[in-house]
């Protein structure tokens, strides 16, 4: 009888001890789930960012090359503008001084 005791009491801890050990493990390995599943989405997020990183940087430098080409014409342009101005203002002295001659004509057939 003694013996059925120990037995029993053997039966009760191991019942009581059998479900927290379970229960630890459980845990543990969900924990542990949980962990990876963190970070696998951790990798994807780094994985889609550094893929949108990729193609900003991509269009980064397709704008810098465009803004080197216009400003290279803007000063393309700025000196034909500056050309431009010399020549009208020399065309505009040239007018002058025909419109001068022309009124020194008109002045000596009026005269005569």
């Amino acid at each position: 009888m003694i013996m059925e005791g120990a037995e029993l009491y053997d039966n009760n801890i191991f019942s009581y001890i059998a479900p927290i050990v379970t229960g630890l493990i459980g845990w543990f390995s969900g924990r542990r789930k949980q962990n990876n599943d963190f970070l696998n989405e951790l990798q994807a997020s780094v994985s889609l960012l550094s893929t949108e990183n990729k193609n900003l940087m991509a269009e980064v430098i397709q704008l810098r090359k465009e803004n080197a080409n216009l400003m290279y014409n803007q000063e393309t342009m700025k000196l034909e503008i500056g050309k431009l101005r010399q020549e009208n203002e020399t065309l505009r002295k040239e007018i002058e001084q025909l419109n001068n001659i022309l009124s020194n004509v008109k002045t000596i057939t009026k005269k005569a």
